[in-house]
């Protein structure tokens, strides 16, 4: 370990408030207080501590930083190796390769057995994290209105190339929510269509807000945000399917042969909890086959799988070198006791993947079904952490008030 090192900083905590719209990853985390989030901030120092020396300067710097996929980056590759570590493998970070000045990631070790393991994040572009940014801003923004009686629902229709104007429309909304009385809509179960909605179009931006009336209790209270609830709009948000297909592209065969079982392990920052996305990208897009018997007669139309798949080629299993693709969804370090991931092994490997019971198991058999098997022990259990955990909870109520 780097002798006197630590991941965040050595200050008193006092600011119980919640993430704002402009926090980064890395600042909310350092700055938040509380018992909840000193549990997180221990987890995190602790599985740095075991961290391979010569790797922890840069993955320090990464985790440090304000860009979310550079902080969230380092924090997958801890957890990729905390989880090795549990399962008992000695892990070399880095490990030299014949044949390549290129190194992965991971080179985990057990009983004779060995396997490489590279992290990549399905990350987005610049183009969509700025876009994402400026989003934000304006949320941060619209948060410091004065709206004692409403909350605001917010569906960003148009974004703009540059960041919108916000004190013209924080004085609109203030004046438009003023004018309402919360007493005049109820829900019909119309969604946001029984509420009143203002549109506001400036700087290439369009938007609609609609107001939707507090509780009576909840009303004429300060410090309440305004915001409530985000609608669909304009969506930035990371798809599996292409995530997957650039890591394993950039990924798949990065270090030529290995000669070993290899590991690519993708975090995805969707917010899909199915595996449909997973099965397009591996297995092959799922498409619909209408039935026509010999005679020309119609038969159940089936579901079949287009042969595009990064493993599914129709009449051939592909990319063999590929022993497993480690799906990892919404990773979180407040969450890793109860999220449970997915490694999805090749139907026809070069190298059969170790066994690694940390994760929930993806296996296709010879005639095409594909099956599922959960850990024995849960994350809470590998990583030795209390059920639930972290214990307490993340905001006070008076940080509400």
């Amino acid at each position: 370990m780097m002798i006197g090192v630590n991941i965040f900083s050595a200050v008193e905590r006092t600011d119980l408030s919640p993430a704002g719209h402009g926090d980064s990853h890395f600042e909310f985390i350092d700055r938040v207080a509380g018992p909840y989030w000193d549990q997180v901030r221990d987890l995190i120092e602790d599985w740095f501590s075991r961290l391979c020396p010569d790797a922890q300067a840069d993955v320090r710097g990464r985790l440090r930083s304000r860009d979310d996929r550079q902080s969230k980056g380092a924090f997958f590759e801890l957890y990729l190796h905390e989880c090795l570590l549990r399962m008992g493998y000695t892990v070399t970070c880095h490990p030299e390769v014949e044949g390549t000045s290129r190194r992965p990631d991971f080179l985990a070790q057990k009983d004779g057995s060995a396997v490489y393991v590279e992290a990549r994040s399905a990350s987005s572009s610049d183009l969509v994290v700025g876009a994402v940014a400026r989003v934000n801003t304006l949320y941060d923004s619209i948060d410091k209105i004065n709206s004692p009686n409403f909350f605001l629902w917010i569906d960003v229709e148009k974004q703009g190339g540059d960041p919108l104007r916000a004190r013209p429309l924080r004085s609109k909304l203030e004046r438009w929510l003023s004018g309402l009385d919360p007493d005049a809509y109820r829900h019909r179960g119309n969604g946001r269509r029984d509420f009143p909605d203002l549109s506001y179009e400036a700087d290439g931006w369009r938007i609609q807000f609609h107001a939707i009336p507090k509780s009576p209790a909840a009303r004429g209270k300060a410090g309440v945000r305004p915001l409530g609830i985000f609608g669909g709009g304009q969506a930035f948000t990371v798809q599996d399917e292409e995530g997957i297909k650039n890591a394993l592209s950039d990924k798949g065969s990065a270090y030529g042969p290995l000669s070993a079982p290899y590991v690519v392990a993708v975090a995805s920052s969707s917010i899909t909890t199915d595996d449909h996305d997973v099965k397009n990208a591996l297995y092959g897009t799922e498409a619909l086959q209408i039935g026509t018997g010999p005679g020309g007669e119609t038969d159940p139309d089936a579901l079949v799988r287009r042969p595009d798949g990064y493993w599914y080629k129709g009449d051939h299993w592909d990319h063999r070198h590929v022993s497993a693709v480690l799906i990892v969804k919404q990773l979180h370090p407040a969450f890793v006791g109860t999220h449970q991931h997915t490694i999805w092994e090749h139907p026809d490997p070069e190298w059969p993947v170790p066994p690694l019971p940390i994760w929930r198991r993806a296996t296709v058999d010879a005639h095409g079904a594909m099956h599922f098997a959960d850990p024995v022990r849960t994350p809470t259990e590998w990583f030795d952490l209390t059920d639930p955990w972290p214990i307490g909870k993340p905001f006070p109520i008076r940080s509400r008030s």
